[in-house]
C-alpha cells in the first residue's frame, strides 16, 4: 500500500482520539454527575465515587470507567452483589451511548494509528 495512505490513517486516527478526549472530558463534567446519582444503589460506582471523587480529571476518568463497567458487564456484576440491575436498566440510551462513546472511539482510534504508524516505520 500507499504510504501516503498509511500517514492520513494515522493522522485521521489521531484526530479521532482528540476527540474522544474531548469527550472524555464532557462526559466527566456534565453526564457523569447525572449518572451516578441514578446509579446510587450499584456498589462499584458508589465506591468509586468515595475513591476518586475529588481527583479531578483523573478521578473523573477512573469513575466513568467504573460506570461504562457497570452499564456493560451488568449481568456478572450483579451476580457478584456489585451493581442493581433495575437501576442499571434505568439508564437511558443517550446517556448510555455518551458513557460508551469515548472508549468505543478512543480504543479503536489508537490501535489504528499504532498500526499505521507500524507499518511507515515511524512507531519504534
Amino acid at each position: 500500500m500507499n504510504d501516503g495512505l498509511f500517514g492520513w490513517l494515522a493522522l485521521v486516527s489521531g484526530f479521532a482520539m482528540l476527540l474522544s478526549c474531548f469527550a472524555t472530558i464532557y462526559v466527566g463534567h456534565f453526564i457523569l454527575p447525572r449518572i451516578e446519582d441514578q446509579l446510587k444503589g450499584c456498589k462499584i460506582v458508589a465506591n468509586a465515587k468515595a475513591i476518586w471523587g475529588s481527583t479531578g480529571y483523573v478521578g473523573k476518568t477512573q469513575r466513568s470507567a467504573m460506570v461504562y463497567l457497570a452499564l456493560t458487564a451488568t449481568r456478572r456484576l450483579s451476580e457478584k452483589g456489585m451493581v442493581d440491575i433495575a437501576e442499571v436498566n434505568r439508564i437511558s440510551i443517550k446517556s448510555r451511548c455518551w458513557i460508551c462513546l469515548p472508549v468505543r472511539i478512543g480504543v479503536p482510534s489508537f490501535i489504528i494509528m499504532c498500526l499505521a504508524l507500524a507499518l511507515l516505520g515511524k512507531l519504534w
